[in-house]
């Protein structure tokens, strides 16, 4: 099982990173994943089930697009948390311009510590930032702390596929070509180094999975993605009369 995760150090450069990469973040999302990263987004999202009445908390919303995305979907309220906080200023920029600045409030958190009372969600999601936490299995109790009974938890994330050829594929891409952009585009090498190092450390879709259910989810599930270079995790909270 692979279960290395930041420590609080790491976890603190992981911040600054970040906001260093803030401006370039969504151009670099979208040429690393050839552009499939917002259709990645909407798949996870439909397995939120979210309807006028619904709460959502989005943990490390980071520059918005996942929230934005699910503020289409008419939900009562959208709660946005991140750590770093130059990518909420480039949230705002797009709120801004937006017309869901009513339904969308944030709050600069930790996800391993998350500031709302129990049972306050009907949904929680984290999109390509679960692998970054300092505490994963710490992060999920949260998760499932503040979802009501029968609440539903996505967690997108990118993954190591299993395949041989597509694996020879994907190392080539994440060793050479991530780098590369990432000092192209964003002036941090580092970063784009991080990733699939932080890729090849996430456990693998069994052990996340049994994570979650020693967390408290129950009826978790997978759903791959190009080839399984990222995965849809899901999970519920059992209701009181289960």
């Amino acid at each position: 099982m692979k279960t290395s995760i930041p420590t609080q150090r790491e976890e603190k450069n992981i911040q600054v990173m970040f906001n260093k990469i803030a401006p370039t973040y969504d151009l670099l999302n979208r040429l690393i994943s050839f552009g499939l990263d917002q259709a990645w987004r909407k798949k996870a999202i439909a397995l939120l089930a979210v309807n006028n009445e619904s709460k959502i908390l989005d943990i490390a919303a980071g520059s918005g697009d996942i929230t934005l995305a699910l503020a289409k979907h008419g939900p009562k309220l959208i709660v946005a948390t991140d750590f770093a906080l130059r990518m909420f200023n480039v949230f705002r920029q797009k709120l801004d311009t937006g017309e869901f600045s009513q339904l969308i409030t944030f709050t600069a958190c930790n996800a391993l510590d998350l500031p709302f009372r129990d049972q306050s969600f009907d949904g929680t999601i984290v999109a390509f930032g679960i692998r970054n936490f300092a505490d994963r299995f710490l992060a999920l109790q949260e998760m499932h702390r503040v979802l009501k009974s029968g609440g539903i938890s996505v967690i997108l994330e990118l993954t190591e596929p299993t395949n041989p050829a597509i694996r020879q594929l994907y190392k080539f891409h994440a060793r050479l070509l991530l780098p590369l952009l990432g000092k192209l585009i964003s002036k941090h090498k580092s970063a784009y180094r991080y990733l699939p190092d932080s890729i090849k450390n996430f456990p693998n879709k069994n052990d996340f999975r049994t994570m979650m259910n020693q967390a408290g989810f129950i009826q978790t599930s997978t759903v791959d993605l190009a080839f399984g270079t990222a995965t849809i995790f899901v999970g519920r909270k059992q209701l009181a009369s289960e």
